[in-house]
């Protein structure tokens, strides 16, 4: 036992000492992380490289962020929502001319309430990194505020990258990031924000907290980072989150029209819930942050007899934060499963998995329903399917149904009880729509409600 404490003191004063001399990335594997919770560590060379350029970016931003102004102006970024999950691109903040956040009213709007400029924030950022005198970390970030510039615009590039690549698009996510309400002056935390740089797949890792005296920031001290953690401490992680630009999601906001023209019986992915963070919370691969939960159909309806099905027929993907997750809140999709489930198209399958950019699952079985012959004639058959799709999880939910059995039991309790939401398509005057497999005290981790209309 003793020899195992002088050992985590050993590896805090080394760590503290890489902190205080910054001339080295911070090493988080000497550290007393939950190792259950660190899913995968780089392994390529390639890996190993763009994770070091990760910790040399969270210095730069620990240097930066001395100047409250410079957390000021990427809050402001994240609280903009110009992309999804509580993040924002490195290069929109570095590269100004091409960032997305010029045009973005809230952005703008934010910065001059603040007082801060993206300008200062990218000059600022640029200069800490040349003073670095590190060529590798400044050639990866030439290629870093390239990604997706207007090819005009790469005539002189000279490194011999791909910049339309995505594997490189770091992101700065701060999770939770609602839980921390937006004050006039942008100072209602401090502001003040953890930082951790991605090592690993991981769920846990050691960060730095900043440490105030008199109201002045000393120095970042370590500490171990996880979910409970960076819930109640405003945290940024630096990592690459596989953000996507963002688009209102939430059908509060934008209801859908009902048009439906007669004899025609329109189904919907209604509410979804997830319970479950299927993402990790630290990720170098794309794979961080919330959770995509799609939601598919499966139809061999008027497919050629002989094929096999490869393909879904129709596909909403659910973006889940992880303060949504955690809070197990149902969210209003409202999405088109099927636009039109004719009487000929007996069965079909509805289909749940998280999307991921790693690994792969496999949807497999048949389906009874109208076919077509090489020559147009229409049969009844069987056709088989299989639907390969990347997800680093099991398939969530595969439920074959006939349509005779979806229409008969969609008013019908599915064992979780009703929605209570009767503003689009109500089931009935008394309640919304049943639940699907969960609620948000209990079931499986995903659940959704199944509406229809014209039926």
């Amino acid at each position: 036992m003793l020899l195992n404490a002088k050992k985590s003191i050993l590896a805090l004063a080394l760590f503290t000492a890489v902190i205080s001399c910054k001339k080295n990335a911070i090493d988080y594997q000497n550290s007393n992380i939950d190792e259950s919770k660190v899913y995968q560590k780089p392994i390529t060379n390639d890996q190993i490289e763009l994770v070091g350029n990760l910790k040399k970016i969270t210095l730069i931003l620990e240097d930066l962020y001395k100047e409250k102004k410079n957390i000021k102006l990427v809050n402001a970024a994240i609280y903009a929502k110009a992309y999804t999950d509580e993040s924002i691109l490195l290069k929109d903040l570095i590269n100004p001319a091409q960032s997305r956040l010029s045009e973005n009213k809230k952005f703008l709007a934010l910065c001059s309430k603040w007082n801060v400029s993206l300008q200062y924030f990218s000059d600022a950022f640029w200069k800490a990194a040349r003073i670095k005198n590190d060529s590798k970390l400044l050639t990866f970030l030439n290629f870093v505020q390239a990604i997706h510039a207007p090819v005009q615009n790469l005539s002189n590039n000279q490194l011999g990258v791909n910049y339309q690549d995505n594997s490189t698009e770091v992101s700065i996510y701060f999770p939770y990031s609602t839980e921390f309400d937006i004050s006039p002056s942008g100072d209602n935390y401090g502001p003040v924000a953890s930082l951790v740089s991605a090592s690993a797949e991981a769920d846990e890792a050691l960060g730095l907290q900043p440490y105030f005296s008199g109201g002045t920031l000393v120095e970042y001290r370590p500490v171990v980072v996880n979910d409970e953690y960076v819930f109640t401490h405003p945290t940024h992680i630096v990592g690459i989150n596989g953000i996507e630009p963002y688009e209102i999601q939430d059908a509060y906001l934008n209801p859908p029209t009902v048009t439906s023209p007669p004899n025609v019986n329109r189904v919907y992915v209604g509410d979804a819930i997830c319970r479950a963070q299927y993402d990790r919370l630290i990720s170098f691969t794309g794979n961080g942050g919330g959770s995509e939960i799609t939601y598919c159909r499966v139809s061999g309806y008027l497919k050629l007899t002989g094929h096999q099905i490869t393909e879904f027929e129709d596909k909403t993907t659910v973006e889940f934060g992880r303060g949504t997750i955690r809070k197990k809140q149902w969210l209003r999709v409202y999405a088109v499963w099927d636009a039109d489930w004719v009487v000929e198209n007996k069965e079909q399958v509805f289909a749940i998995y998280e999307d991921d950019n790693n690994a792969e699952i496999t949807f497999t079985g048949s389906l009874s329903t109208s076919l077509k012959t090489e020559i147009g004639a229409t049969v009844n058959g069987s056709v088989d399917y299989q639907i390969k799709r990347s997800s680093q999880d099991d398939i969530i939910k595969q439920l074959k149904i006939s349509r005779v059995s979806y229409f008969t039991g969609a008013h019908r309790n599915q064992g979780w009880g009703f929605g209570i939401d009767k503003s689009f398509l109500p089931a009935s005057a008394s309640h919304g729509w049943p639940f699907y497999d969960a609620v948000s005290d209990g079931g499986a981790n995903v659940g959704w409600t199944w509406p229809y209309d014209g039926y």
